[in-house]
Parts: C-alpha cells; sequence; structure tokens
C-alpha cells in the first residue's frame, strides 16, 4: 500500500488526508497539538456551551463541490452570520447595507440608495474601492465615513501598520451590500455551522481504516540530511504534506516570516443573551476588534452564555498571549522571504507545502477543502 505523511491536523491535512485514504493510500497525521481540527477546534465549556478555541468559524460557499463533499461528514445548522458594527453610539448591520446607511445617514440615506441601485443594478455588492471611485459629493462623505470609522480604525489595529501601506486586497475585502440583506456572506449559497460542531466533523472525516493520527508530536518530527527527507529520524522518500511555518522548518535560516496574533478571551453570563448578534465588531475600542457570542451561532438553548472578545498582538512564539500564528502579513518583504523559502523547499520532491500557514495565504475553510482537493489531483 502507498503511504504519504501530513504534518497537520487542520482543515487541509484533513481533507487531504480523508482524498488519499479513499484512494487506498496509507495515511499517518502528526499533530502537535494535543487535539485534532487546527484552528477549527471547539469544545463544550463548563456550562455547557459549544465554544470555538481559536475564535469563531462559519463555514460559507456557493461551490457545489466541496458542499458536497462536506455534506459526508456534517449537517450545517442554517445559521446566517449576521454581523454589527459598533460606530459612535450606534450598532449597525455589517457589511454596510441600505439598513445601516438610514441608520448613519438619515437624511441624505434615500438619495444615496437610489444612486447605488442605479448604478450596480446587477451587482448584489461591491467594494469600498468601487465605492470611492463614484462621483458624488454625498456618496463620497458616505466612503470617507466608512473608511474612517469602520475600516480604518479596526484594520490599523488588526494589522499594527498605517491604513496607506495595507495591500489593496485587504481593502477590497471590504464590501457594500446592495440591499437590506444583513448576510455577512451574500453572495454564498450555503452557510451554517456542523450541527455536532467542528471537532466532531473532523472526526468523522478521519474515522477510516487507513488513517492513523499522532498527537503531541514533537516539532522536529521532519528533518533534511543533503537532499533527502527524514521523519522520526528515517529516512523518507513518501509524499510529505507539511502544513506548519516555513521559516521554522529551516530554522529561520534567512528570516522570520511575520504573522498576526490574536489574545482570545472567553466569558460566561448567566443571562439569555449578551449582544444584538452573534458577532460585534469594535472598531474605535482601543484594544479590542470583535466581541462574539457562541450559543447564537450554535443555536443552544441555555440559561448560561459564553462570549469570546479579540485582542490582536504580533505572533511571538515567546508570548504566552499571541503564541498562535493567526495571519500572515502578505506584505512585500514576508513575500519575498516567503519565495526564498519555497525555493529551498524544492530541493526536496517529496514535500508538498499545504495549508494557510505553509502557504502563507490566507483561506476560507472551503477554498482550504478546495485547494486540498486540488493539490491531490495533481499529486
Amino acid at each position: 500500500m502507498k503511504k504519504i505523511i501530513i504534518l497537520g491536523c487542520g482543515i487541509s491535512g484533513v481533507t487531504l488526508a480523508r482524498l488519499y485514504a479513499e484512494k487506498n493510500y496509507q495515511v499517518d497525521i502528526y499533530e502537535t497539538r494535543d487535539h485534532i481540527g487546527g484552528n477549527c477546534y471547539d469544545y463544550y465549556d463548563n456550562h455547557g456551551i459549544l465554544v470555538h478555541k481559536y475564535g469563531p468559524h462559519i463555514f460559507h460557499t456557493s461551490n457545489e463541490i466541496v458542499y458536497k463533499f462536506i455534506n459526508r461528514f456534517c449537517k450545517l445548522n442554517g445559521y446566517i452570520n449576521k454581523v454589527k458594527v459598533k460606530v459612535g453610539n450606534k450598532i449597525v448591520p455589517l457589511p454596510i447595507n441600505f439598513k445601516s446607511i438610514k441608520q448613519i445617514f438619515p437624511l441624505e440615506a434615500n438619495y444615496i440608495i437610489k444612486k447605488l441601485v442605479n448604478l450596480y443594478r446587477n451587482q448584489k455588492t461591491i467594494t469600498l474601492s468601487e465605492l470611492q471611485n463614484i462621483k458624488d459629493k454625498k456618496i463620497h462623505l458616505l466612503f470617507k465615513y466608512i473608511y474612517k470609522n469602520v475600516y480604518a480604525n479596526y484594520s490599523q489595529k488588526m494589522w499594527s501598520v498605517p491604513i496607506k501601506l495595507l495591500s489593496k486586497d485587504i481593502i477590497n475585502r471590504v464590501q457594500i451590500t446592495l440591499s437590506y440583506g444583513e448576510s455577512y456572506f451574500p453572495n454564498d449559497k450555503y452557510q451554517g455551522l456542523p450541527k455536532e460542531g467542528y471537532t466532531k466533523f473532523i472526526e468523522n472525516m478521519l474515522n477510516h481504516k487507513n488513517i492513523k493520527i499522532h498527537l503531541k508530536a514533537r516539532e522536529d518530527i521532519l528533518k533534511f540530511k543533503g537532499n533527502m527527507t527524514y521523519i522520526n529520524n528515517i529516512k523518507c522518500n513518501d509524499k510529505i504534506f507539511y502544513c506548519g511555518s516555513i521559516d521554522r522548518l529551516f530554522k529561520y535560516k534567512f528570516g522570520k516570516l511575520n504573522y498576526r496574533s490574536l489574545y482570545i478571551h472567553f466569558q460566561s453570563f448567566k443571562k439569555s443573551k449578551y449582544q444584538p448578534s452573534a458577532i460585534v465588531n469594535y472598531p474605535s475600542h482601543p484594544l479590542m476588534t470583535r466581541c462574539c457570542e457562541y450559543k447564537q451561532m450554535t443555536l443552544q438553548n441555555s440559561q448560561w452564555t459564553t462570549v469570546s472578545k479579540e485582542y490582536p498582538g504580533k505572533h511571538s512564539l515567546s508570548s504566552w498571549k499571541f503564541k498562535e500564528p493567526f495571519y500572515s502579513i502578505n506584505d512585500e518583504r514576508n513575500r519575498k522571504l516567503h519565495d526564498i523559502y519555497k525555493g529551498k523547499i524544492k530541493r526536496y520532491k517529496n514535500i508538498h507545502l499545504l495549508g494557510r500557514i505553509a502557504e502563507y495565504k490566507y483561506f476560507d475553510m472551503d477554498d482550504a477543502i478546495q485547494n486540498a482537493m486540488h493539490l491531490v489531483k495533481a499529486n
């Protein structure tokens, strides 16, 4: 039987494992943490609330192939993500929609809405960049308000760099919804959370006779000698899919890749509801970016509720708050450095990079699954 090795048990590695197992490969997964699921890992807290250890994850997609795949292992609970943002003394829908505009600019709202509908009749959403390019004084005032009070404050706090230095890709992720619809993912056909939780969903994917899982694996399980790769100090010619930090793999020989991290603080309250929606963003808060209430996402009934508050910071392995890398910093310096490390990986023909940390890019869950599917086809 052919064999592959996967280093990392997040959504990318687990998808890959299942697909290769079904192709009659023996799959060994090594994970340094003490649990499966990577950052999707969830668990029941002391009050019976299903919480996400690494912050909220809402599955969303319009990809029929990916949706059919996950439906083999879980059913979504139908939760529609409706995010709010606190601006001044108001809490309005996010992405900004027609309801938000009426709350922010009540006197000009009808004019602005009519103008946007006429300009973009065939679109459900527009980007903040598109809004900026409209030559109209009232719409320009709306753009400046959103840019300053919703986007700029949040982004500078999140990425800790001047707003002008942020990638345009980040700016273009900011959407304006051209309706009263409050879904955070208005362009996606399917969304929700696995009814039994992400951990159970991952367990179901891993439930195959050809898959073996090794938790609490050592960081240095993969080593290089010359042009050869070694797993547990044994020469390995099998395909290896690596999901970790590529700079760490080479002991930071050419420098460290930068990541942003999150300190996530959980609190429980004996009350039916803590906030108006599952997720509320706080652009103007000096430290916190958002507060997430899990019961609203998991659709549980309980006299208790649990929230998590997120505080971004610079990733550092020596920091107890910011030890976990969450987001790659996609600037020129880091892209060039990652390319250098990728060039070194090419020496080892049996190693492939997989997932958001190894590939140093952001993936939604459906993108991560699709990416793994493509990798299986290509190899």
